[in-house]
């Protein structure tokens, strides 16, 4: 056996979707490895402490993109887990997925940039975005287990 695809080769139709997986847990490490020069060798935050500043500071975009990341990434990460293991569509899974991780780079892409207004701007169009990625798959999932 060299994968879990040998043993239950059905898997191997959510490949996009691991990749998705695989790539936004490696973008998350990075964000989290990146908020150390970004903000605490600056010394414009303080570990531990709330943030200093406001969105105009590199720094407070950092540990701010950082942490949304922290907390949005466990629930893409059940629910697709959950949508492969019940055997939802994986043409649908695939969709949803590569849908949620184009919303998330945009978010962070603009995040980082600073560009556009703090509420109800892009950022906030692509927060959304992933997040209305994110229900449906959730929805796909417990659909599959119900029906």
């Amino acid at each position: 056996m060299t994968s879990l695809f040998d043993i239950a080769p059905y898997l191997s139709a959510y490949h996009t979707s691991f990749l998705v997986l695989a790539g936004l847990s490696l973008v998350t490490l990075v964000q989290n490895f990146a908020t150390a020069p970004l903000a605490y060798v600056r010394e414009e935050q303080v570990p531990g402490m709330p943030l200093r500043h406001d969105h105009s500071k590199l720094s407070f975009r950092a540990v701010r993109t950082y942490a949304n990341s922290a907390e949005t990434f466990p629930a893409f990460g059940w629910a697709l887990l959950v949508a492969i293991v019940a055997g939802s569509s994986p043409m649908l899974v695939n969709w949803l997925a590569g849908a949620y991780f184009v919303f998330r780079m945009a978010f962070w892409a603009i995040y980082y940039s600073g560009k556009g207004r703090i509420v109800g701007g892009p950022r906030t169009l692509a927060f959304v975005g992933g997040l209305l990625a994110n229900i449906a798959l959730a929805c796909t999932a417990i659909w599959t287990l119900l029906t």
